[in-house]
């Protein structure tokens, strides 16, 4: 469903999955569980799960969330423990950032109990990265690390720096 408040009357059908108790939602919230602690499909008679992932930048997910009061009855779920995003051409806010597809990808393979999942669905993006990387595109570093390094070209915003000065040091 495309959009950026949730459900409106032509998202016809969503409503009543947003209302399935077995629909949950990747976006960090007060009360988000880790996404692994929950039981994988077939275990304990889990059925299949309903994910719902609001893709965008931080900021319009958030307005995305916000805009949406039918998303804050959702159980949400967090990812913890992941490796760095594997898309080295792209800048990431921060360390622990993913992008969208690396998201529902590690989340599938979660909730699914398949760990191969994940190696299947994200060969395509090491391609591309692998691709464009001989063609000329450089890696990137998060834009965390580049402020921590002092190689950042912009200035920094006061609740930004404060953020920083609270995060634990990067390597």
């Amino acid at each position: 469903f495309r959009g950026k408040k949730f459900p409106l009357p032509h998202h016809e059908g969503l409503a009543d999955i947003l209302k399935d108790p077995n629909t949950v939602m990747l976006y960090p919230t007060n009360d988000s569980v880790a996404l692994d602690t929950l039981d994988p499909v077939g275990i304990n008679g889990q059925k299949p799960y309903n994910l719902v992932i609001l893709d965008g930048t931080w900021p319009q997910a958030k307005a995305m969330f916000h805009g949406s009061p039918m998303l804050y009855s959702i159980r949400s779920c967090k990812l913890v423990g992941l490796p760095t995003s594997e898309y080295v051409i792209r800048t990431q806010p921060t360390e622990g950032c993913l992008s969208t597809l690396e998201t529902g990808t590690f989340a599938l393979s979660i909730l699914e109990g398949n760990s191969q999942l994940k190696d299947e669905l994200l060969r395509p993006l090491q391609y591309l990265c692998r691709f464009q990387l001989q063609n000329g595109a450089v890696t990137h570093q998060s834009k965390e690390w580049r402020i921590k390094q002092n190689t950042y070209p912009k200035l920094i915003g006061k609740r930004l720096a404060k953020q920083l000065r609270v995060l634990p040091e990067v390597s």
